[in-house]
């Protein structure tokens, strides 16, 4: 049937393939949505220029008590969600979807008729493109609804989005017309570097979908993708759901701390408690223990549903012609292989061992001191690996600094990203500015719409700041892209945290608060969203964070070493007190709020040795059997026996076989800090060369635009440096000259 179509329709099809989303989309443009030299109408903001009276130094009182009530020009015409006119009803979601398929059936039949081309290229991106605009903000909105209408028409909508992606990555007929491109030497000639790397992208995940296998071998593979999906799906819900415990079970003790950060889910029936793990944060080491205890019981159902899904995995891998599922997923990373990983985590746990074990007794020593009942040796488990860390943390920034108890008192939101602009303002030449929203554009009032302006360029997208926790929203703390940003699409980003939020409080001037591990956080998932903010690629394909997970993971981290830093901490939260080394009585060490890291670090590499393990060639007979082994082997925690940590570790799902790459970005994100903002974090002119290279987003050979970037070819022992040399020096600097003699074992 497709040889049936028209040449002139064809020939009209080809003319007009680049104009998308100008084409079929024509009904999404709104002032919400410009090209990269406009800018909406009621701005009229041009290059170098921002409007004062709505800067982001309006505090976040302002804008909470402000956004439901906002009566600005914004708010003359009503707006669908984030800008989309037909995402203002239920209706819309269906016609969006429609004309959105209709446009990439045609993009999909252009691209399977014509000559191969460079412009092969640019329709099969516009065709991702169509879809990533549609799914990507659609997805949110399922997981976020605004009404019960809302909810069940994305949810309907957000399904059939994801059947048409797995339709067309086994659609042989599309792979040919790609894979045709690469097999023309003519055509290959014409391309460049970025045109090269997106094609060899496109290959990649054709391929990994086993398209070039023959017809049975291809079915058996979309059969198994199905049910990883479904079993993958079943074991994140089995991974939060709570534990239904007796009421007569749970001690008297914990009962009233229900409402405090322990939460006690009652039954109506008032003869269960159901209970989650938050519990492991709280400040009575009985309450820690029992939750976590409880929390992390090994159970048959989990056990089964994980091994359920690592089989699916194995089978998969093996159908497509891997050795495992973990060399499946490394292809296309910049670690390359599970050897290189696996070197990696073993090199970097033999460099740290002798710091954890240094830090270990100085946790053991805090631990004496807070259950002074036991006069025993302390004995390090899970519940006390994070919590002693972070408490002592605290205990150094107090300590080290003469203010240090103001500046953990002055970690008030809209201190935060008021820092946070200025910040960027200072390094990057990038202000963020508060900005009403039209009316329905967004899932909740509260959320804050920043407009973000290069100093040069003008508007280069937004930032929706969904910061505060609500009925039913999603806790994680999280980036969503809602459109991603190319040469001719402005990009859009929501940056998702739950921060404690009550309207009495901000009446009585209480500004809402965040701890010290939140305002890390913050910033990594800000570095997130300035990557994504800043992509100017060709191809949205290769735009922001859409790249191998540990390249995507380094700006992110590289935010958190900025956090880190003393200058940057202090600038952040007190402005108007000026920077004095003197004031430091530990000295400057850029782990001022950080330095107890060295055991949380060990973690990351058990769970990442886990990760690898489990997605390896040979299937365990039981997961419990290799987590006890690692942790037996490489952890200076003690696993309590009848646990499975790892049946609550949903990143098994997520980051399948790539859970390492949080360590290997951090590892560069150290060499890039270390040797371009170390001296001088506020130095603008390392902070334009990481904005030039952050605009390329994936479009480049990562290792030598890396080396370029740090200003030499390092290896993986510079990168196992990176991660050790902070942590010598704080050892050498301030754990070595406490005295914990007085022990009390």
């Amino acid at each position: 049937l497709l040889y049936t179509i028209k040449f002139e329709r064809m020939k009209l099809l080809r003319q007009k393939s680049t104009l998308l989303p100008d084409r079929v989309f024509s009904f999404l443009k709104s002032k919400h949505v410009p090209q990269v030299t406009s800018f909406p109408d009621h701005c009229n903001y041009g290059p170098g220029s921002c409007p004062d009276k709505v800067y982001a130094h309006n505090t976040v009182k302002n804008i909470l008590t402000s956004a439901s009530k906002a009566t600005g020009d914004s708010n003359k015409h009503c707006s669908g969600l984030f800008g989309y006119p037909l995402l203002a009803s239920p209706k819309g979601f269906f016609q969006w979807w429609f004309l959105c398929e209709e446009h990439c059936n045609e993009l999909v039949q252009s691209i399977i008729l014509d000559p191969p081309s460079t412009m092969t290229l640019k329709m099969f991106d516009d065709l991702s493109n169509a879809i990533c605009l549609f799914a990507d903000c659609v997805k949110f909105i399922a997981d976020n609804p605004p009404s019960n209408k809302i909810a069940e028409a994305s949810a309907v909508v957000n399904v059939n989005a994801h059947n048409y992606v797995e339709i067309l990555n086994t659609n042989l007929f599309l792979y040919q017309a790609i894979k045709s491109v690469s097999d023309n030497k003519d055509v290959m000639l014409t391309l460049g570097e970025e045109d090269k790397i997106v094609l060899n992208s496109f290959l990649h995940d054709m391929e990994m979908s086993g398209i070039h296998l023959p017809i049975d071998i291809h079915e058996n593979y979309k059969t198994l993708m199905s049910a990883i999906a479904e079993s993958g799906a079943k074991f994140i819900q089995m991974s939060y759901q709570p534990v239904r415990l007796p009421a007569e079970n749970v001690p008297q003790a914990l009962k009233p701390y229900a409402n405090h950060k322990m939460k006690l889910h009652e039954s109506k029936a008032k003869q269960d408690i159901f209970l989650d793990n938050s519990g492991t944060d709280h400040f009575m080491p009985n309450v820690r223990e029992f939750t976590w205890t409880h929390f992390n019981e090994y159970n048959d159902d989990r056990e089964n549903e994980l091994m359920k899904l690592l089989t699916l995995r194995h089978d998969l891998s093996k159908t497509v012609g891997s050795d495992s599922y973990a060399d499946r997923e490394l292809k296309s990373t910049m670690a390359g292989s599970p050897e290189n990983v696996n070197n990696f985590l073993q090199n970097l746990h033999s460099e740290i061992k002798p710091l954890v074990e240094n830090e270990v007794e100085h946790i053991k020593f805090a631990k004496s001191g807070d259950e002074r009942h036991d006069f025993s040796e302390p004995t390090l488990y899970p519940w006390c690996g994070a919590y002693y860390p972070r408490t002592l943390n605290e205990k150094f920034l107090i300590e080290n600094h003469t203010q240090g108890e103001m500046f953990l008192d002055m970690l008030e939101v809209q201190t935060v990203m008021d820092g946070l602009n200025r910040f960027c303002e200072e390094v990057f030449q990038i202000s963020l500015v508060s900005e009403l929203p039209m009316m329905g554009e967004l899932v909740d009032d509260k959320i804050i719409k920043f407009a973000v302006f290069d100093a040069k360029e003008g508007l280069i997208g937004y930032i929706y700041a969904d910061l505060f926790e609500r009925k039913n929203k999603d806790s994680r703390t999280c980036l969503h892209t809602i459109r991603c940003g190319t040469k001719t699409q402005l990009p859009a980003v929501l940056l998702q945290c739950s921060f404690q939020y009550n309207e009495k409080s901000l009446i009585e001037w209480q500004y809402p608060k965040m701890s010290l591990s939140q305002l890390h956080t913050l910033f990594h998932e800000f570095g997130h969203a300035l990557h994504a903010i800043l992509g100017r690629t060709k191809y949205q394909n290769t735009s922001g964070t859409r790249g191998p997970t540990d390249f995507a993971e380094i700006p992110s981290t590289l935010f958190e070493n900025f956090i880190c830093h003393p200058r940057v901490y202090y600038s952040v939260i007190a402005p108007q007190c000026p920077f004095d080394p003197a004031h430091f009585k530990h000295g400057t060490s850029t782990l001022f709020n950080t330095p107890y890291t060295a055991l949380e670090t060990e973690t990351s590499i058990v769970y990442s040795m886990l990760d690898q393990q489990l997605h390896s060639s040979k299937l365990p007979r039981l997961t419990t059997e290799v987590s006890d082994r690692l942790f037996r082997d490489y952890s200076h925690l003690n696993m309590p026996d009848g646990s499975a940590w790892h049946h609550r570790f949903s990143h098994l799902y997520f980051y399948g076989a790539r859970y390492y790459s949080y360590l290997w970005s951090r590892s560069i994100a150290n060499l890039i800090f270390y040797n371009m903002f170390y001296e001088d974090p506020f130095n603008e002119s390392a902070g334009l060369q990481l904005k030039e290279f952050l605009k390329n987003g994936s479009s480049m050979d990562f290792k030598s635009s890396l080396d370029e970037l740090v200003g030499y070819k390092f290896g993986q022992d510079d990168m196992i440096g990176a991660i050790i040399e902070p942590l010598s020096e704080f050892k050498n600097a301030y754990l070595d000259k406490q005295d914990i003699s007085k022990k009390w074992w």
